[in-house]
């Protein structure tokens, strides 16, 4: 029987190599993302503002507000447990009906102080800030080699499970608007 001989040329081999191991390399594309807390860029390089200024202000009391009013209603649910408990039944009436006035009190807090937060948000996010603010996360994405950024504050943020420190450029934005403005930063750490 007569042996055959398989010789493959070099050539051969370097274009099957080049097609089965570099080509998905080179089509492959790396994505640098980024993260910025809008919130903190606004209150932070803009908080000489009397419009971000008043709508901070109105934010921490509608905060505290809704906390206050969420702590009773757990402290009145937890006194009608213990009304249905010891067999009490016009007690734990009396603080079912409390804990209605107390809920629908508290969502009607929400609704309309809601509203009067968003508006006020509104006029603190003018155009020209947003403007400025966009401009300056475009400009350090830009330099940072980023192809995408996402929001990482309020429910934006909540849509992130894993982040690494060095993609967040929310300082790097800040810094940027101060030196616009001809200003010198000074806080964060980047």
């Amino acid at each position: 029987m007569r042996r055959l001989s398989l010789r493959i040329p070099v050539c051969l081999l370097a274009a099957a190599f080049a097609v089965t191991f570099a080509a998905p390399l080179a089509a492959q594309q790396v994505t640098k993302v980024g993260i910025c807390d809008f919130t903190k860029v606004l209150s932070t390089a803009f908080r000489e503002s009397k419009t971000v200024r008043d709508w901070e202000t109105a934010k921490a009391d509608y905060q505290k507000e809704v906390s206050a009013a969420s702590k009773e209603i757990t402290d009145l649910e937890s006194q009608k447990l213990d009304a249905d408990k010891a067999a009490n039944r016009d007690l734990s009436l009396s603080l079912e009906k409390k804990i209605a006035d107390r809920k629908q009190y508290l969502d009607n807090y929400r609704r309309v102080r809601g509203q009067v937060l968003q508006q006020q948000a509104e006029k603190a996010l003018n155009a020209q800030v947003v403007r400025d603010i966009l401009s300056a996360i475009n400009l350090v994405a830009e330099q940072e080699g980023m192809s995408l950024v996402f929001r990482s504050d309020g429910t934006y943020g909540e849509s992130i499970i894993y982040r690494l420190p060095e993609v967040d450029i929310t300082e790097k934005v800040i810094k940027e608007i101060f030196n616009r403005a001809g200003k010198t930063y000074t806080g964060g750490g980047q």
